[in-house]
């Protein structure tokens, strides 16, 4: 972590050497515009580095107090590399997705036209006599009972409701628990074209996208869309086409998701009370209809929505607060966009910051699937090259690595993995909790409980560990 006066002196470099760089930097710099320059300026270098590091390849827009004050495009719009990305190309958002038939349920609601406790029942969709006890609250809250859609035989809306129709039970009583199903999203579309008489892409429209000035938005893209990117992965190989047609998606732009938080978050689109309902959630660590909601007095002071599909991956952050909007879209995902966007907010409260570092699970993961020691190999090559670029801090890295080949049953690949992870990370409880645990499996109970002893001397509160020791004893 450096200060921005240490970051400055970096930059300075960098910011001379630009030429039409940095899209929204005004040459004036009056002392007034001085402070905003050298914002501008640290946020540049944190998206250029990471665009170097192999960790942003999308478009970015920040904004405070109702003003653009950096917008700028990384990369490219495919694995080819052929074409830049530029402002007007739209992005699959993922879950963010979901946050526009949250809302179009609360327009109705504000006209009076339905109520978040009835059940779905009662809007005349064919459903077994389990909707008699689901409520449009417990679809918005995820906490129907409904179990996740199983994409191996769903194409398609139709075989979505097929397989709504053949549910005889659901996984626990509504309002009891939480599960986070895409049935839930499927049911919440066809209740808002039940009640508004519309299609539910053009409610959407009609309703959201053209009063929040959402113009280049596109309501279920397709893959021949000129201004629709492709996903692909770090080995640069395009994302397969989808062959799975999920009606009632929004495909933005940057500059539509900065609009979308604007009307969301001034009262244009719902009032402010029908607002902190949608970030009702069933938990404090689960999902709301809107993402995560922090709140003071009753008074939101943060929102934040991840949403994912395959190789794309967007987030969106508003601080109420400080008035600052963050959006970032990428076209390939390496999860690294909740740390950039809490740098470039630090940056804007003239807080140090860091540079987020690459994952090395992402790096080596596909080498050590194919060739576990071939893997461990390039770990430790990265680590002797480019220790500053690749994330050898973080001890879940690895541990992510190993339950991942435990998945794949390949459990004493997973072994090599977490001996690697305890060598890194020795004073790690976890660590040795990891290894025990793949060692349990591979059926060596003696090396399991070494291993777990290890972790309980380094950590006596781990429960884990206690019950385990206990279940190899006997």
């Amino acid at each position: 972590m450096k200060s921005i006066l240490q970051l400055l002196v970096i930059v300075a470099t960098v910011f001379m050497g630009c030429k039409n760089n940095i899209n929204t930097i005004s040459s004036d710099l009056t002392a007034t515009n001085k402070d905003r320059v050298i914002k501008q300026t640290l946020i540049d270098s944190l998206m250029r580095v990471s665009y170097d590091r192999g960790i942003f390849n999308g478009n970015i827009l920040v904004a405070k107090n109702h003003k653009i004050i950096y917008q700028n495009e990384f990369g490219y719009s495919d694995a080819s590399k052929a074409k830049a990305l530029n402002q007007n190309m739209i992005f699959n958002i993922g879950s963010i997705g979901k946050e526009f038939n949250a809302v179009a349920l609360m327009i109705l609601k504000e006209r009076g036209l339905l109520n978040l406790d009835d059940k779905i029942s009662k809007f005349g969709l064919p459903l077994p006599e389990w909707s008699a006890k689901v409520s449009i609250k417990d679809l918005l809250r995820y906490t129907s009972g409904l179990p996740k859609i199983n994409w191996n035989h769903v194409k398609n809306d139709q075989d979505i409701y097929a397989d709504l129709k053949q549910i005889d039970h659901l996984n626990f009583e509504p309002g009891t628990a939480y599960l986070y199903s895409n049935n839930n999203v499927f049911l919440q579309r066809r209740i808002v074209e039940k009640v508004s008489g519309m299609g539910f892409n053009d409610f959407i429209q009609k309703n959201i996208l053209t009063p929040s000035n959402m113009t280049g938005a596109v309501l279920d893209a397709t893959p021949n869309n000129p201004q629709l990117v492709a996903a692909f992965n770090n080995d640069l190989v395009n994302d397969k086409p989808m062959d799975i047609e999920f009606s009632g998606w929004v495909y933005p732009t940057a500059n539509d998701m900065y609009h979308w938080l604007s009307s969301l978050h001034s009262g244009k689109i719902i009032s402010e009370k029908s607002l902190l309902q949608l970030f009702d959630s069933y938990s404090k660590n689960s999902e709301a209809a809107l993402g995560k909601g922090v709140f003071e007095n009753k008074k939101l002071l943060l929102h934040e929505h991840q949403g994912s599909s395959f190789n794309y991956e967007s987030f969106i952050h508003y601080n109420a607060t400080e008035g600052i909007s963050i959006i970032l879209m990428t076209n390939n995902k390496n999860f690294k966009l909740r740390e950039i966007a809490e740098s470039i907010e630090n940056i804007l409260n003239g807080n140090t910051f860091s540079i987020p570092q690459k994952s090395i699970y992402l790096t080596i993961s596909q080498k050590c699937f194919n060739n576990i020691d071939e893997g461990i190999a390039l770990y430790k090559s990265l680590k002797k090259n480019h220790p500053n670029t690749y994330n050898f801090s973080n001890e879940n890295e690895l541990n992510k690595l190993g339950y991942k080949l435990i998945e794949k049953n390949k459990i004493e690949d997973a072994v090599k993995t977490f001996k690697l992870n305890i060598i890194e990370f020795p004073n790690s409880a976890n660590a040795y909790d990891s290894m025990g645990e793949a060692y349990f499996l591979n059926g060596n109970n003696e090396l399991a409980l070494v291993n777990y002893k290890k972790s309980l001397q380094l950590n006596p509160n781990n429960t884990n560990a206690i019950e385990m020791i206990k279940k190899i004893q006997k």
